[in-house]
């Protein structure tokens, strides 16, 4: 095989303002069972913010390894097989999964089924598995290349949105009257969003469903349609006091201490999922409720052992096709190519400048 020359966009772990570009460089020839994947395209949402600023708690860094004290972003996307020395994996074949912000992906082969396959690299040994998965496009019964865009923006999120709100279907919703979203705008939020609204209607469901949001972006939350009431966090006195569950995409320390100072007791439960306004993650004053982290691996491994692998891809399948059909005409794909393009976009959507109702789309190839 020829050689080839990688390049990553390195971020530095303590300052994540810092970025650079780092080249590196792929042998003529295989060991054996490994694999170069040339990356296409990925999305790159606050959902990839929240992998950095979790990156040392979380051991996101340790996916794809960079040199001390830098660390590559990890991003959901589509690679080609572009050399293989295993026999099970060709080149040409296309693979969805969890790729580094770089052009190349060197993987150890694991597992192989007509379906996919692991990567077995040592450093990602002990990491989540369902990170570690590659699935082949053509052994897809989902697949559709004209959504490719759309899957990588929502489909990890929405799978985390699928099982906080099974989460929330097995608790009762906490005996809550209203289920609060921050950062009501966010892919993540507006995929629980659909589902709870979903849910809401096929149940007769009692909750009301509230979306919290800055002032910016309020008419654009209002516009998605699954929100029975849109507050800007300016405007957190016109909440409704009843019990309440808040699930909480932003992160921010301000919000969340106005939050429990407003609802009190009547704070049901708590549930911390992304960090979205990471500039603000602390405050002055403690937080009376520290809420529940919600890890998505360990509920999905959770549904695995009670539906198994395929009854729990079949209850997703058919609320993501659902979700599909209705955030079609809601989103408007923006793509960055090119190293100096993706590194504007991770800065834009780093600062939180970015238009919610666009999905940006990026790659380190021009």
């Amino acid at each position: 095989m020829a050689s080839f020359t990688a390049t990553d966009l390195i971020v530095n772990t303590q300052n994540l303002r810092e970025t650079a570009f780092l080249e590196r460089n792929y042998p003529e020839s295989l060991a054996s069972d490994e694999v170069l994947l040339e990356i296409d395209h990925f999305a790159f949402t606050a959902n990839n913010i929240t992998y950095a600023v979790l990156g040392d708690r979380m051991n996101y860094w340790k996916f794809f390894p960079a040199p001390e004290g830098h660390g590559i972003v990890p991003v959901w996307g589509y690679a080609n097989v572009v050399a293989s020395n295993h026999p099970e994996v060709l080149s040409g074949q296309r693979f969805y999964g969890y790729y580094p912000m770089s052009t190349h992906l060197l993987i150890k082969v694991d597992k192989v089924s007509e379906h996919g396959f692991v990567d077995a690299a040592s450093h990602r040994s002990g990491l989540p598995a369902v990170y570690n998965y590659y699935s082949h496009t053509a052994k897809d019964p989902a697949y559709n290349p004209a959504h490719e865009a759309f899957t990588c923006l929502y489909r990890p999120l929405f799978f985390t949105s699928f099982l906080i709100d099974n989460f929330l279907l097995e608790q009762s919703s906490f005996g809550a009257a209203q289920l609060l979203l921050t950062s009501a705008s966010s892919k993540t939020a507006q995929a629980l969003a659909s589902l709870v609204a979903n849910r809401k209607k096929e149940a007769s469901l009692n909750i009301k469903l509230v979306g919290l949001t800055s002032a910016r972006n309020v008419d654009f939350v209002k516009s998605l349609g699954w929100y029975d009431q849109v507050i800007a966090y300016d405007d957190l006195a016109q909440m409704s006091k009843s019990p309440s569950v808040i699930v909480d995409f932003s992160g921010s320390h301000a919000v969340q201490y106005e939050l429990q100072t407003v609802l009190g007791e009547r704070l049901n439960y708590n549930c911390r999922v992304g960090l979205a306004d990471w500039q603000h993650l602390k405050g002055e004053k403690p937080l009376p409720n520290k809420g529940e982290m919600f890890f998505a691996p360990t509920h999905m491994e959770k549904r695995q052992k009670e539906w198994g692998r395929a009854g729990l891809q079949q209850r997703m399948g058919k609320s993501w096709l659902q979700f599909i059909t209705e955030i079609g005409t809601a989103l408007t794909v923006s793509n960055s190519k090119g190293p100096e393009a993706l590194k504007k976009l991770y800065m834009e959507t780093l600062q939180g400048k970015v238009d919610p109702g666009k999905g940006h789309m990026g790659s380190m190839r021009i």
